[in-house]
């Protein structure tokens, strides 16, 4: 019996790592837009606020996110709800021993657009930084000669970023509460 329940475990062991390692190789679902061709991150969030408390809300969001916003703002109209973005993720590779080390930067364009009670985010434009734009849309064609098994973890790593960004922002956009001191 002990034989049995060691081989089973021993199978399920060999099985999950098999697994896992077909899952590193699965193409990463990241949003592309269906006209532009790029990985597009959009959505528009219902949120309590005139187009001017959102827009406020989003530039001291950016300002808290950002360490340079002198760097990263490039249009900033309050009259019309419109902030514009230029910001970077960083993609590591890892050596033969499995160490994560820093392999690149990827620049994106995030635009936050207000309305009355509602906003609407666009983070697209994924270039990496080399002497040429070079999208990452590229890493998706797997028939391409350069291509490499860790563009889809660099894919990956840019997702995770971003998703968690946008948690950020969409914290950050929420209405203050104010505490009523009532002793």
């Amino acid at each position: 019996m002990k034989r049995i329940t060691f081989l089973t475990v021993l199978f399920s062991w060999v099985f999950m790592g098999l697994a896992q390692n077909d899952n590193d190789n699965l193409t990463p679902q990241l949003p592309i837009d269906k006209e532009t061709k790029l990985v597009t991150y959009q959505e528009i969030v219902q949120e309590t606020g005139t187009a001017q408390e959102l827009f406020d809300r989003a530039v001291e969001w950016a300002k808290k996110e950002y360490t340079n916003t002198n760097e990263v703002f490039k249009v900033q109209d309050r009259e019309n709800g419109l902030l514009e973005m230029r910001s970077s993720v960083r993609i590591y590779s890892k050596t033969k021993d499995g160490k994560p080390f820093f392999k690149n930067i990827v620049y994106y364009r995030f635009k936050i657009e207000c309305r009355e009670n509602r906003y609407r985010f666009t983070i697209t434009e994924f270039n990496e930084r080399v002497t040429a734009a070079a999208p990452i849309e590229v890493w998706f064609n797997t028939e391409d000669p350069n291509w490499q098994p860790s563009h889809f973890e660099y894919l990956k790593q840019i997702d995770q970023q971003i998703k968690e960004l946008i948690i950020s922002m969409k914290k950050g956009m929420m209405p203050k509460v104010e505490k009523v001191d009532e002793w």
